[in-house]
């Protein structure tokens, strides 16, 4: 598993599909703020539109964008013509996804969902407030223009199946804009920009490769080939923290997923962290999600 692979792992990224939006005419429709661990998504699929982001920055997103809020930040989407007040749509239900609807035609087609995640994540953490990826700058042989289209022939379908085959490719999508992000715009901050940098990334994808192992600034600065204060100096100016601040996230990350997704008992986990004692563990953990290992794996199962 590569550094990327690992951090996507460890956010726990899922998605769902969840309206299609065909608006006509003059129209504003808001959008608050999303709770911690969601990030939302639009994907123009034709048609022109505007969206407003706090402090009133607006970005234009035409046919074959797609657009993504890795914070869940509040927006306003506009229509092209005369500014409006925000109102409510009419919501058609049947087919496979309900559709929003302001006016009668079609001059805009949207898909609209969300990407979720486990909350704290150090690869959303890194991300801009927003991403916008148009595909069609892409290369012919970028596979995110034809997953788009199948998600577009699913939702347009209604086949047997379809609301599961939606929901599991827009972990893919997630993925493919990633990697056009990754392609397309240089990282200068967070765990990302660690991974772009030819020294200090090494140190860094031995950290993710390895958590639980008993790491020592002298054994990561060798594998930066730097002194240790070099390191340190370097790796706090780029990441915004220390090696020692980005690895217990990642063990805590590592821990939330494994009182998730497995039965293990809480000192295996502890162990499986980098953790000697089921104390310790439990008191960074708890720190950290302000819930004890077991209150969160009892919370997580009701």
């Amino acid at each position: 598993m590569n550094a990327i692979d690992t951090l996507i792992s460890l956010a726990n990224v899922r998605g769902s599909l969840d309206l299609r939006c065909q608006f006509q005419g003059d129209w504003a429709l808001d959008h608050e703020q999303e709770p911690g661990g969601i990030a939302p998504y639009h994907v123009v699929l034709a048609g022109e539109c505007r969206v407003e982001l706090p402090g009133g920055r607006r970005i234009k997103l035409s046919a074959g964008d797609i657009f993504v809020l890795p914070g869940g930040s509040s927006h306003l989407l506009l229509s092209g013509g005369q500014r409006v007040a925000a109102t409510q749509p009419q919501l058609q239900q049947g087919g496979l996804l309900p559709v929003q609807r302001f006016g009668d035609g079609v001059e805009l087609d949207l898909l609209c969902g969300r990407f979720v995640y486990q909350r704290d994540s150090l690869l959303f953490s890194s991300l801009p407030d927003h991403l916008l990826i148009s595909t069609q700058v892409l290369s012919s042989t970028d596979p995110l223009p034809s997953l788009v289209a199948l998600l577009r022939s699913e939702a347009d379908g209604d086949q047997a199946g379809g609301r599961f085959m939606v929901n599991a490719l827009t972990a893919a999508l997630f993925t493919l804009v990633l990697r056009a992000h990754l392609q397309q715009s240089p990282q200068h901050a967070g765990s990302l920009a660690l991974l772009g940098d030819k020294r200090l990334g090494r140190a860094w994808q031995a950290m993710l490769a390895e958590p639980a192992h008993d790491w020592t600034i002298e054994a990561l600065a060798d594998l930066a080939s730097m002194s240790r204060a070099t390191f340190m100096r370097a790796f706090g100016k780029l990441s915004g923290s220390s090696p020692w601040t980005l690895l217990t996230q990642v063990r805590m990350q590592m821990a939330y997923g494994l009182l998730s997704r497995s039965q293990s008992g809480l000192s295996d986990i502890a162990a499986q962290v980098g953790y000697q004692s089921q104390a310790a563990f439990s008191k960074v953990f708890k720190d950290t999600y302000g819930l004890a290992p077991g209150q969160l794996r009892r919370s997580l199962e009701r």
